[in-house]
């Protein structure tokens, strides 16, 4: 028998809407050495699409609440929070409070002091300090933590001399990089913030930026679809094709609007090149990998080279990290990337395109893998990313062998998991895995683990009924073009529920211009609120299984985004979108809530449900431009497929 998730974060055997929350954390007397405290209690909600119930929270200087510092309503999908700024040193009190559908709220729980105590001990950083000077300081405070290292505010230009990071540290806890308002420009390439299994780290008030930048663009002169080339010239301040490795080693590029920096309309998603001639200083004619494609590019067209590189910010196997008030220009991969980084707050932060440039990160904005809770990102400016704006998710693992009906042994290696070997997989007695079937898009199992015990090259998991008809084998990767997907589709899937990114927040943003999704999520429990999302090659709001990547989205809540002239690219999506792979199996996007968003400028049906179970869709304004046919079907605004309980109530549509 199948186990139901629902929403893992509630007390069993949930409790009236008005009785008290139970405060987790902080304890009672905590001191703080960050000025940020991340906050977390157990729900008596039930978190219904129907009728979502909130959380309030406030956070005061004295025990009676008079002198309120802080105070925020989430959804109830939601047990934790962030300020979105820092707290004075102090002493401080919080409560939460339980408020009904119809904005009723119920009796405090108790209220708990904690203090903001900022370390004594502060290691300056001089705006002439080299490169070499700045890691040394690092070192030392690494050692002699609770610590802050304050940069002098001004310019730098350093130079890394091939240094993997910038600001990195392992196993290193409570300790806060203030930038103090530092610009900084790199002369090579290299990850401005690597963390591993660190706790309690503040980096806060820098602007980051790459010269010679880590990608190049230019203008396209001409198109010659029989001989498979085009003519392009680059762009002043952006690197020739022949000074940059990676530019011949990754191929892929992408063609940008003349009129807008953004991916042009109608056009396909990656663009590769086939090699290059030079013609002249500035000039040079490239040869298509696929001569079909010059079919979409046109004189006047810029054309972007973007390499992979190395990410701007990784986070693994952390926890209660934030970043605050962190600017990138260039990116030369992703820009913040975490594995299994529970409690990570992004606030204030962004990827901002510099005037004279078209892309501002090579990769996507976001891609965060298997924490347990979060992360938190607010507040933010996200645009000009190479691919997805954000991508949260668990990845996928396989099965070696099947020892019981009851017990399987996991390879503690899966693709594109970058630290799950050193920590076991963190999967947990008490976990839900999913085993899954994607080549029908049904799900196998639920089942709870009982027991995991760490061999040397994989996990024994004993579970606490039978696992069902698996398929055994671990999930390769093969190269299809430019793209990489699953090297064989049949081998079953499996991924922990507990550790797909839930509890996601993403609120109070603006998202624009990114290659593709605006947000693609899954796990359990979301908020997606209050953000505007403009000019993206696909959807604003995305829930689907990557090949790597899933698997649904459950108690999820997206109201009052603001959505325009999105779906840029050949793509056939929807602003708002949920689906799984294979479509038509499963119904495993649960428990939604899309409510009052506005949709305009969208070139097909605005909002789209698939493979979804109750969810309602409620107050949107959607204003429908052409709605082209798939086929002999013609897509309505908003459409339904392999649904069960969803209810449409009060969306309005009207013509542009």
């Amino acid at each position: 028998m199948k186990h139901t998730i629902g929403f893992l974060f509630a007390m069993t055997g949930f409790l009236h809407a008005l009785q008290l929350p139970v405060l987790v954390e902080p304890a009672d007397g905590t001191e703080i050495m960050a000025a940020i405290p991340h906050f977390q209690w157990k729900s008596t909600l039930v978190p219904t699409p129907e009728a979502m119930p909130s959380h309030d929270i406030e956070i005061a200087a004295d025990k009676d609440f008079t002198r309120i510092v802080d105070t925020d309503r989430l959804a109830a999908v939601i047990g934790w929070y962030v300020p979105d700024r820092e707290l004075p040193p102090g002493d401080y009190w919080w409560r939460v409070a339980g408020v009904d559908a119809k904005g009723i709220r119920g009796p405090w729980s108790e209220g708990r002091r904690f203090s903001i105590r900022l370390p004594e001990r502060v290691f300056d950083v001089s705006r002439n300090a080299t490169f070499a000077d700045i890691q040394h300081i690092f070192s030392e405070a690494s050692k002699h933590t609770p610590a802050t290292v304050q940069f002098e505010k001004g310019d730098y230009l350093l130079d890394p001399g091939g240094a993997k990071a910038f600001v990195g540290f392992t196993n290193t806890n409570d300790l806060i990089i203030d930038g103090g308002g530092a610009n900084i420009t790199f002369t090579g390439f290299l990850t401005y913030v690597e963390l591993e299994h660190c706790e309690r780290i503040l980096v806060k008030n820098f602007t980051f930026d790459f010269d010679p930048l880590p990608y190049t663009a230019g203008r396209v002169i001409a198109v010659d679809v029989a001989a498979g080339t085009f003519d392009v010239e680059i762009a002043p301040g952006h690197p020739l094709p022949e000074t940059n490795p990676s530019f011949e080693h990754d191929r892929k590029g992408m063609i940008i609007d003349p009129d807008a920096p953004r991916i042009k309309q109608g056009v396909n998603l990656v663009f590769e090149h086939a090699g290059w001639q030079k013609m002249g200083e500035r000039l040079y004619r490239f040869t298509a990998a696929n001569r079909e494609q010059l079919r979409e590019l046109a004189p006047g067209d810029v054309y972007v080279l973007d390499p992979r590189i190395v990410t701007g910010f990784d986070v693994d196997a952390s926890d209660n990290i934030t970043f605050l008030n962190l600017t990138a220009h260039a990116v030369s991969n992703e820009a913040f990337n975490s594995h299994y980084a529970n409690r990570l707050a992004i606030l204030h932060c962004g990827i901002r395109l510099k005037s004279g440039r078209f892309l501002a990160a090579n990769n996507g904005g976001h891609n965060h893998h298997n924490a347990r809770i979060g992360p938190w990102i607010e507040g933010g400016t996200w645009e000009n990313t190479g691919d997805d704006i954000c991508h949260v998710n668990c990845l996928v693992m396989g099965i070696d062998d099947k020892i019981a009906a009851n017990r399987v042994l996991i390879p503690l290696h899966n693709p594109y998991d970058a630290v799950g070997a050193d920590i076991a997989l963190d999967i947990r007695p008490g976990d839900v895995l999913q085993f899954f079937n994607r080549a029908e898009g049904k799900l196998i199992s639920e089942r709870r683990v009982v027991s995991a015990t760490k061999l040397e090259k994989s996990l024994d998991v004993t579970l606490d009924g039978d696992v069902g008809d698996i398929i055994l084998g671990r999930p390769g990767v093969k190269q299809v073009g430019v793209k990489k997907t699953l090297s064989d589709e049949a081998i079953t899937q499996v991924f922990d529920a507990n550790r797909t990114c839930n509890q996601f927040v993403f609120r109070n943003n603006t998202v624009r211009n990114g290659r593709r999704i605006g947000v693609l999520a899954k796990g359990v429990g979301g908020l997606i609120e209050n953000n505007t999302f403009e000019g993206l090659g696909g959807g604003a709001v995305e829930f689907w299984n990557a090949p790597f990547e899933g698997l649904g989205a459950m108690d999820y809540v997206v109201r009052g985004n603001r959505i325009s002239n999105c779906g840029r690219i050949a793509r056939g999506d929807a602003a708002i979108w949920a689906t799984i792979f294979k479509p038509g199996g499963d119904r495993l996007h649960r428990n939604l809530l899309i409510a009052d968003n506005e949709v305009s400028g969208f070139d097909g049906p605005a909002i789209v449900l698939r493979d979804t179970q109750n969810a309602i869709v409620r107050n949107n304004n959607i204003v429908n431009i052409s709605i082209p046919p798939l086929g002999e079907t013609h897509l309505e605004p908003i459409t339904l497929g392999n649904t069960d309980a969803v209810r449409l109530e009060n969306n309005t549509v009207k013509e542009p």
